[in-house]
């Protein structure tokens, strides 16, 4: 039998497989799903989570978890060894896990589905160098030593499954999603929902020393433009709770450390309000706006962080296409 072979290792990776499964009509029966090494329990929750709403629970899974990694790698390339596969699903060209799935089987056709704003990147490093590899010699011989044989084709031309205005190319072929399938299952609901209205700031780990300065002045400009709402800080998984806790500290702002589902899952299910949301550029906001168009969206247009970061312009043009509001410090 032929398989469409799905590798994720994030919530955004796996919702973007369980849109591309239905464009692509590929049946129950044809697919796997690889959940490759999440970073931390908190991402486990939420995939685990997505796992069952977004209804992917009925194919077959394969855990490759950080306990057991390389034997469950080794394990999940003995069983594919033996088959064709259609369509390759990858989450995130940059690592070396998703790398080793490209270049060590045998496919029709490779798809990159999305991995937030880094899917811009991507987009933009196959263009400048290719499908230029991530996995050292050190990681090679490891993986020669498991079994898997990185001897894979590399591509002149691949395909991108997104949510990005992204244009295809003689690289790249691109097709793009509105979210139908999380849509269908998280609706926007305005009926029932009571107390304070809240306003959702969403983190990032990014800046490097201007990071927390910057955060700071992000944050009181937000609580300037609502000094009467709930302001509730959605942290990045890769942000430190104490570290927030000392820089935020005379800011009535509440931190969420390990939320249940992703933010985007929140605004659907949350029984109070949310009147806006804002951050300098993460993902959530392209997302969100996309998924919910009727949401207040704003992006921070905040100077000192855009010179440190690639593809700044078109990412904001990105967000204005889709009616996300820029507000400058």
């Amino acid at each position: 039998m032929n398989l469409n072979v799905f590798v994720a290792s994030t919530p955004l990776q796996l919702i973007s497989c369980a849109e591309a499964r239905a464009r692509y009509e590929c049946e129950a029966s044809s697919c796997l799903l690889i959940i490759a090494r999440p970073d931390n329990k908190v991402t486990e929750n939420q995939m685990a989570f997505l796992l069952e709403r977004l209804r992917l629970n009925d194919i077959q899974t394969i855990y490759l978890k950080k306990s057991t990694f390389y034997l469950r790698l080794r394990s999940a390339f003995r069983k594919l060894s033996g088959h064709r596969i259609d369509r390759l699903f990858i989450g995130n060209k940059s690592s070396w896990i998703h790398e080793a799935f490209y270049l060590g089987l045998a496919w029709k056709q490779l798809i990159f589905v999305d991995d937030g704003l880094a899917t811009v990147r991507y987009y933009h490093a196959i263009h400048s160098e290719g499908l230029a590899s991530r996995i050292t010699e050190g990681k090679r011989r490891l993986l020669a030593r498991l079994g898997v044989d990185l001897q894979g084709i590399v591509p002149d031309r691949v395909s991108f499954f997104t949510c990005f205005p992204l244009e295809s190319s003689g690289k790249v072929d691109v097709e793009t999603h509105d979210f139908p399938v999380f849509r269908q299952i998280f609706p926007p609901r305005t009926e029932g929902k009571e107390g304070i209205p809240l306003v959702g700031f969403i983190g990032q780990p990014f800046g490097g020393g201007d990071r927390l300065k910057q955060m700071r002045s992000q944050l009181a400009h937000v609580v300037e433009r609502h000094p009467d709402a709930r302001i509730v800080y959605f942290m990045h998984r890769k942000e430190r709770r104490r570290e927030l806790e000392q820089t935020l500290a005379e800011f009535p702002v509440e931190l969420r450390s390990s939320p249940r589902w992703p933010i985007e899952v929140e605004v659907s299910l949350s029984r109070e309000p949310y009147i806006a949301f804002y951050s300098f550029t993460s993902t959530a906001l392209f997302t969100l706006k996309k998924i919910f168009p009727e949401l207040s969206v704003y992006q921070i247009d905040d100077a000192v962080l855009a010179a440190k970061l690639p593809f700044y312009s078109e990412i904001q043009s990105m967000f204005q296409g889709i009616g996300v509001e820029t507000t400058r410090l």
